[in-house]
């Protein structure tokens, strides 16, 4: 007992420094964002309480939480305070990833007016953006677990495979908008929430199981480049399998495009905490076979 708060006393103050630094960097986060747009978001947020640019805000703030969790984790054999350079490192990456995907999202999403269709009220764009801001968290999160031989190489590995699974992302949503017999984007445009919750959930859930490819020890580029496409194409064709699957076995009375057509929003939202479910099953089955 005596020795175990001894290892504790010890401990504690590197990991309450590791613990506010995460603390200033998302608050560095916070603060960044609102300086980079063109109205007060205090008063959008807390007094006129817009619910579409909430969830976009939510998600920016549990994209952070998600992404920075292994940069405070750390093992038994770390030294509490030589690690500190190295998380400072990681979260100067989670910053300006972050900071940089909110331009990236504004491009692909709907390509224009973003902003101002959140401040409008547009939840179903706030909802898809939350499902893109999700799935990169993973992806972040991946790339920051395991080690690495050095410093370099363990910034450089993190930094590489970090946007390739942004790229996965982003490819996802492409891919959806194309294999869907509707446009997400059109759909999303006219506030259609169905369309956004399922979208969302596609691409968190390929952030989910995309993350497990870029996670673990860094060895060669090889071995990492090989684990990352394959696991990719085993997210991709699985997730579209047991989307299918679920669907049919649970919502049996409704399927995707009656689901859409007729804009059953319950069905869809559940629809959508299915295809997370799944992604997590999928995520525990990948992470056992690396």
């Amino acid at each position: 007992m005596l020795d175990y708060l001894h290892a504790i006393a010890l401990s504690w103050p590197a990991a309450a420094v590791s613990l506010l630094l995460t603390l200033v960097v998302g608050g560095a986060l916070w603060a960044t964002h609102n300086a980079l747009t063109r109205f007060d978001d205090r008063l959008v947020l807390f007094e006129q309480g817009s619910v579409a640019y909430l969830v976009q805000r939510a998600a920016l703030v549990l994209a952070f939480g998600i992404a920075s969790l292994p940069t405070i984790t750390r093992g038994e054999a770390d030294h509490p305070w030589n690690v500190l350079p190295l998380q400072a490192a990681q979260l100067a990456w989670v910053f300006v990833a972050l900071l940089g995907v909110r331009y990236l999202v504004d491009a692909v999403l709907l390509r224009e007016r973003n902003t101002e269709e959140l401040l409008d009220g547009n939840v179903a764009l706030g909802v898809l953006e939350a499902g893109f801001y999700v799935g990169f968290g993973f992806i972040l999160n991946g790339s920051l677990t395991g080690s690495a031989p050095t410093f370099a190489l363990s910034m450089a590995s993190t930094v590489v495979f970090g946007l390739l699974g942004l790229a996965v992302v982003v490819g996802m949503f492409w891919l959806h908008e194309l294999v869907t017999p509707w446009s997400v984007r059109a759909l999303v445009r006219e506030r259609s929430l169905t369309a956004a919750f399922e979208a969302g959930a596609v691409l968190a859930a390929v952030g989910i199981v995309v993350r497990e490819g870029v996670a673990g020890d860094f060895t060669d580029w090889t071995d990492g480049f090989v684990a990352f496409v394959a696991t990719t194409i085993f997210a991709v064709a699985t997730l579209y399998l047991f989307r299918w699957v679920t669907n049919r076995l649970v919502l049996r009375s409704s399927t995707l495009r009656q689901i859409q057509d007729g804009q059953l929003v319950t069905a869809s939202a559940f629809s959508a905490v299915l295809l997370v479910v799944v992604a997590i099953s999928v995520a525990a089955v990948v992470r056992t076979q690396l």
